[in-house]
């Protein structure tokens, strides 16, 4: 929670006629920490390209090395290092060393979890008849 919010907690309330206005002061007590959220846009940024989607969603079912997953995705070594260094640089990959070959892995589970209940979701098909 920012320094100022967090010293006016107290009297944080809004100006504009409702019927509860103490709503914004029991959102600004459950809001996270700013870091949280500049954390957040980091991994999400890193993940808002198909590329990168691809990537993380090749790592939830094996860790890969750099040639197996150009061949997977038909791109260039040097194309898919490059994107392997903004999600390592993010925080969402590890890199171990097994023989002259880097595998990269998730650094965790719950990363996979999440981005494949997102892409379970947008496989789903639309209904509601739009």
């Amino acid at each position: 929670m920012p320094a100022l919010l967090e010293r006016n907690l107290d009297q944080l309330t809004c100006d504009a006629y409702n019927d509860d206005p103490t709503r914004v002061r029991r959102v600004a007590r459950l809001m996270p920490p700013d870091d949280t959220f500049d954390r957040a846009t980091i991994i999400l940024k890193a993940m808002a390209d198909p590329v990168r989607a691809r990537i993380l969603y090749a790592l939830t079912q094996e860790a890969l090395c750099v040639c197996e997953l150009a061949t997977l995705l038909d791109m260039s070594l040097p194309a898919v290092s490059h994107h392997l260094k903004l999600l390592t640089t993010a925080g969402m990959l590890r890199v171990r060393k097994q023989g002259k070959f880097a595998c990269y892995y998730l650094r965790d589970e719950h990363q996979g979890t999440m981005l494949g209940a997102l892409l379970a979701e947008l496989t789903q098909p639309q209904g509601g008849g739009q």
